[in-house]
């Protein structure tokens, strides 16, 4: 163990990314705190607080994720150089497990950086038990993220909502995907150590745990304990306490009879799946090597939506992949205008260094990626208006989550809209509402992705 003196008691978290990197950050501010810390989330650093330290975890995904990782670094490091504040300053996360000696060498007033997996080791080095006389303390070549044990989290969200991270990593092999390069392969959660987070999380006020990894539907397959999501899922709904469960991140592929049974029956798991398809032509979906590109998906959500005839379906697209036609990209219009998806996103395609997309020829100009991406929006704005429209003068379960004193009501979600991605439903009340509880709203207005409504009391 080094001698080396101990960093300050004060920590600035920067969560920047998927939400996966949320948790993460959760079970660090637990390890300091338990540690002695004081552990403040910190959303934009600008040098009016002091902090002995400031630890930022970064994203890697796609282009405009590392380019606001790399801004959000170079800030920091600039206030640190001009003030002394940060004290000390760490980066970690995937963009570090890519790019350490890079970063290093563009910002040197980072003291230490660490990639992924490594919780642990940054809240010892926090504490003084590990040097960084390199300032590469802990970038592994063969990248893992395991959690095998429980940590106390340190919840930095501060809404009705919380993530359960069940698994990182991915084994997939999409074309266009750098995860499995920056986290290894896909990672379970043992169920014991899932259950007790979540009874944590549900005794700190939690009333919405949304389950994510890069694939939930994989859950459980790499311990061979006999158990997978359907089986999680029966006992998180066992746990006391009125709350949801949410199901994020499921790839088609692995959608089975038996966790659809679970999401129609479970009475505390909400009627959503989101379900990242990325595109509906074969051809370009074989390049992109997606699992199950045959997949007949207008015969899936149809069974689906036969099985629970109120599911909400969210998905996900990419634009401008290469090899993408007019053509195709006129077939995926047209199949999403007969899907309906209730909820979508999209994004251009972002061609990531080390991928087999990287490679690929015919690429797509990134003029004609930005109109087939609006092009594609407004469609689906269309298709969400609709619906919408759809639900007015219908009663909804609402999570209130928010007052919002300039408008004089409250913001909350129904099981129809995932937090932070969706729209969300504005509540109007005779009476005072209680932020963290469920009330019945009656919808009487829709807009393109919110709803307006009034509170049954």
């Amino acid at each position: 163990m080094s001698l080396v003196r101990k960093i300050g008691r004060k920590i600035g978290i920067i969560t920047l990314g998927c939400d996966k990197n949320t948790v993460d950050n959760e079970y660090l501010g637990g390890l300091l705190e338990d540690s002695g810390f004081e552990v403040v989330p910190v959303e934009d650093f600008d040098g009016s607080e002091e902090f002995d330290a400031i630890v930022i975890n970064t994203c890697g995904f796609i282009l405009d994720a590392k380019k606001q990782s790399a801004e959000v670094i170079a800030k920091i490091a600039d206030i640190k150089k001009s003030t002394g504040n940060p004290r000390k300053f760490v980066v970690v996360g995937c963009l570090a497990q890519r790019y350490a000696k890079d970063i290093l060498k563009e910002i040197p007033e980072i003291d230490a950086i660490f990639g992924v997996g490594q919780v642990e080791n940054i809240a010892k080095f926090l504490d003084g038990e590990i040097d960084s006389t390199d300032r590469i303390v802990q970038i592994s070549p063969t990248p893992i993220v395991k959690v095998d044990r429980y940590i106390r989290r340190r919840r930095l969200l501060s809404g009705c909502y919380s993530y359960l991270k069940i698994a990182d990593g991915c084994s997939h092999k999409c074309a266009f995907c750098a995860i499995p390069r920056m986290k290894g392969k896909y990672t379970s959660v043992p169920l014991d150590i899932l259950l007790k987070e979540a009874e944590d999380l549900l005794s700190n006020g939690v009333k919405e745990i949304n389950l994510i990894a890069q694939d939930i539907t994989r859950y459980g397959r790499d311990l061979n304990k006999g158990y997978g999501l359907a089986e999680l899922i029966k006992e998180l709904v066992n746990l006391k306490g009125d709350f949801w469960i949410r199901c994020l991140y499921c790839l088609p592929s692995g959608i089975t009879k038996k966790i659809l049974n679970v999401v129609a029956n479970e009475e505390k798991v909400v009627h959503y799946l989101d379900m990242p398809i990325q595109h509906t032509d074969y051809k370009v979906l074989k390049l992109m090597n997606r699992p199950r590109a045959d997949l007949d998906i207008h015969k899936f959500i149809r069974e689906i939506r036969e099985f629970i005839p109120d599911i909400v379906l969210r998905s996900t697209i990419i634009v401008g992949f290469p090899g993408e036609t007019f053509a195709s990209f006129k077939r995926l219009l047209k199949d999403l205008e007969h899907l309906k998806f209730e909820r979508l996103g999209a994004f251009i395609f972002s061609p990531e260094e080390g991928t087999p997309a990287e490679r690929l020829s015919k690429k797509v100009s990134s003029l004609i990626a930005e109109r087939r991406l609006q092009i594609l929006m407004e469609t689906q704005s269309a298709i969400s208006y609709e619906y919408g429209k759809s639900r007015v003068g219908r009663v909804n379960k609402v999570l209130v989550e928010k007052f919002v004193p300039e408008r004089q009501c409250w913001i909350g979600r129904s099981y129809a809209e995932a937090p932070d991605v969706d729209g969300v439903i504005w509540v109007n009340s005779t009476v005072p509402l209680q932020v963290g509880n469920f009330y019945n709203v009656n919808i009487k207005k829709a807009e393109t992705y919110d709803l307006i409504g009034d509170a049954v009391i």
